[in-house]
């Protein structure tokens, strides 16, 4: 059986470096990217089973990039965890509004990352 892939979008490296730390522990392939752009340019050639997103990078923020996965036919489903420092009500009913799955405030507990990614993939 083929390992599930998560795609870890983050525009700082020591926090894409710890969320591929512990989601590998799924026993996940994790791929990372920087930006929006890069993560909808990744996502094409190695489509995820599982996406989690910051909300706020400098080029293309999450709700943007989430709004152009959701326009691919193999994006149109993909189970989404939004990371971010900002949990106002607002941001949380967007985020509700664009089918993200599960949202995340910063700072974050890693077993409930974990879990979370768990229960969205059914391992």
């Amino acid at each position: 059986m083929k390992p599930k892939r998560i795609l870890v979008v983050d525009d700082e490296r020591h926090m894409q470096r710890l969320l591929q730390f512990n989601l590998e522990k799924t026993g996940c392939v994790v791929d990372a990217a920087g930006s929006g752009e890069a993560a909808l340019e990744l996502f094409e050639s190695k489509p995820a089973d599982l996406v989690l997103i910051d909300l706020v990078m400098q080029t293309m923020d999450g709700f943007a990039t989430v709004r152009e996965l959701r326009k691919r036919p193999s994006g149109r489903d993909v189970p989404i965890i939004m990371l971010t420092s900002r949990g106002q009500t607002d941001t949380r009913e967007h985020a509700a509004d664009l089918g993200i799955a599960v949202f995340l405030t910063k700072p974050f507990s890693p077993i409930e990352l974990v879990a979370e990614a768990k229960k969205l993939l059914n391992l």
